[in-house]
């Protein structure tokens, strides 16, 4: 009798386990907004089953990422007022500012996925947050690039540096910004990049341009390489 018990208490264990490995929370009919939305230059509240540059809403909860191996939704996410800048990847609520700043992926045996980590801006208010381009992004007191927070840029006089694709280029003013670095021996005041100027070269395999200031010009070769002309 007690080796029916026991043995009984073993087939429940084992089938409970295995049961709780493979039985994950699903959401079908997601509707995908992000391509529909891609050109529409303001930010957008996310409505219920809709997804927008890979921010997901089921209910009262927001998701960042895939929605597969029971991975939590972004804690504190503030559904009502959660609002995505389509094609920014960056998203904000009454509270805070969001960016996949550490996406991480996990397999499992039996499922995968990748999700938002490490979402939360740094210090940045949603009241009053823009986003400028190229993943810059700014508040009436700091700036940003790609979700992370620009070290002593003013984000009250920060500003995209108008180019092609690949010219990453900020200033505010005090200084000059590539990508999220001080590029020290530039003027904020006077720099500059012209598409007219010669030597550029926009194309997507062999990019360079021509950039300067007051006293100097450079050849900058993306993602970060700067000679002085």
């Amino acid at each position: 009798m007690r080796l029916t018990i026991y043995t009984s208490i073993i087939l429940f264990l084992s089938f409970t386990g295995c049961y709780g490995q493979t039985k994950y929370f699903e959401v079908t009919d997601i509707i995908d907004k992000t391509e529909e939305l891609a050109k529409k230059v303001e930010w957008t509240l996310l409505k219920d089953k809709e997804r927008i540059d890979g921010y997901t809403r089921v209910g009262d909860s927001i998701f960042g990422g895939e929605i597969a191996c029971n991975i939590s939704p972004i804690k504190n996410a503030d559904a009502p007022t959660f609002a995505v800048y389509p094609g920014s990847k960056y998203a904000r609520d009454k509270n805070r500012v969001y960016y996949p700043i550490l996406v991480k992926c996990v397999d499992y045996e039996d499922c995968g996925v990748c999700y938002y980590e490490k979402v939360i801006v740094e210090k940045a208010n949603p009241s009053n947050f823009q986003y400028l381009g190229k993943d810059y992004a700014r508040d009436n007191q700091h700036a940003y690039f790609r979700g992370q927070l620009i070290k002593g840029a003013d984000g009250n006089t920060f500003k995209l540096v108008e180019g092609p694709e690949y010219l990453y280029f900020a200033t505010d003013k005090n200084s000059v910004y590539s990508h999220n670095k001080v590029f020290e021996d530039a003027d904020p005041s006077t720099f500059y990049y012209k598409k007219d100027s010669r030597g550029n070269n926009p194309s997507e395999a062999d990019s360079k341009y021509i950039i300067g200031d007051k006293n100097t010009k450079w050849e900058h070769i993306p993602p970060d390489q700067i000679k002085k002309l």
